[in-house]
C-alpha cells in the first residue's frame, strides 16, 4: 500500500522549481527517507525558493544518520547572478525537535534548588553541564510529556517519590541555537516541581546501582544559580536562565 504521507509529500514537493531541477535518482531518495523523517520532509516541503537574496535552484547533495540529516542545495544569488552551493542540517523530527528547559525544586512556594544534567557529549567529545529535556519532550498545562523515563526515575530516586508533580510549568519561548547551519529551533521552558512532602527531603549521594547510563543528575542549591551561569557552556541552558531572570511570570530574585 502506497503511503499517503509520502503521496502527500510527493504533490507538495512536484510543486517546487527547485526539486523539479533536481535528479529523479535524488528527489526518489528523498522520499524515501525512512518514516521517522516525515517531520523533516513536512518542513523542506514548506521552505520558499526564495530566500532573502538567495534562489534556490536544485538539490545536489543528501546524507542522513539516526537523528539528522543534511542537505546541500545549488543556489544563485540574486545580486551578482553567482551558482555555488549552500547547505544546512536538520533533526528528523524536523525544526522543533523537542524541548529544553530548568527544573526547580520548591518547599512551601520558596525555590530550594535547580537540576542540572552532567553527560558527555559525543558531537564535543568533552563533558557538560546541560538543561534537561529531550528530542520528544513537550510541555503541556502541567507535566512534561515524553519526559525520558530515565531522567524521571533519578529524580524521583532522589527525591524518595514515586512520580513527579508538577505545580507550574512556563513556557519561555524558543531559541535557535545554531542560526548559521541549523534549522532546530527548540521550546523552552521552566517547570516547577514541590518537595514540601518529599518523605526524605533530597538524596545527595548518586545511586551505586542502576544509574542511569550516559548522565549523571546533579541538584544544586539555588544560591549557585548564577554562578552556575559561568560554568555551564549550554546555549538551553543559558538562554531559559535569561528568560527567567527577565520574565514577568517569575519573581526569580525574591527566592535567591
Amino acid at each position: 500500500m502506497p503511503n499517503p504521507t509520502r503521496q502527500h509529500l510527493a504533490e507538495k514537493f512536484s510543486d517546487l522549481s527547485w526539486f523539479q531541477n533536481t535528479k529523479p535518482d535524488l528527489q526518489k531518495e528523498l522520499l524515501s527517507l525512512p518514516e521517522d523523517f516525515d517531520a523533516f520532509l513536512e518542513d523542506l516541503a514548506g521552505r520558499p525558493v526564495e530566500i532573502n537574496e538567495l534562489d534556490v535552484l536544485s538539490l545536489q547533495k543528501i546524507g542522513f544518520g539516526h537523528f539528522l540529516i543534511f542537505l546541500v542545495f545549488e543556489v544563485r544569488s540574486t545580486l551578482t547572478n553567482q551558482v555555488f552551493t549552500y547547505e544546512y542540517t536538520s533533526w528528523k523530527t524536523g525544526s522543533r525537535p523537542g524541548a529544553k528547559g530548568i527544573i526547580f525544586l520548591e518547599k512551601e512556594g520558596k525555590v530550594t534548588h535547580f537540576l542540572v544534567s552532567r553527560s558527555h557529549s559525543f558531537s564535543t567529545a568533552t563533558e557538560n553541564y546541560e538543561a534537561i529535556g529531550g528530542l520528544y519532550l513537550h510541555p503541556f498545562e502541567n507535566r512534561l510529556e515524553n519526559l525520558p523515563k530515565k531522567l524521571e526515575q533519578e529524580i524521583c530516586f532522589h527525591l524518595g517519590v514515586d512520580t513527579l508533580k508538577f505545580t507550574k510549568i512556563i513556557n519561555l519561548g524558543l531559541s535557535h541555537p545554531d542560526l548559521g547551519m541549523s534549522n532546530n529551533t527548540s521550546l523552552l521552558f521552566a517547570a516547577f516541581v514541590d518537595i514540601s512532602e518529599a518523605p526524605i527531603g533530597i538524596k545527595k549521594d548518586f545511586r551505586a546501582t542502576h544509574k542511569p547510563v550516559g548522565f549523571e543528575l546533579e541538584i544544586l542549591p539555588i544560591a549557585q544559580f548564577k554562578p552556575f551561569l559561568q560554568k555551564t557552556n549550554d546555549n538551553y541552558f543559558l538562554s531559559a536562565a535569561a528568560r527567567i531572570m527577565t520574565s514577568q511570570e517569575i519573581d526569580f530574585e525574591s527566592h535567591l
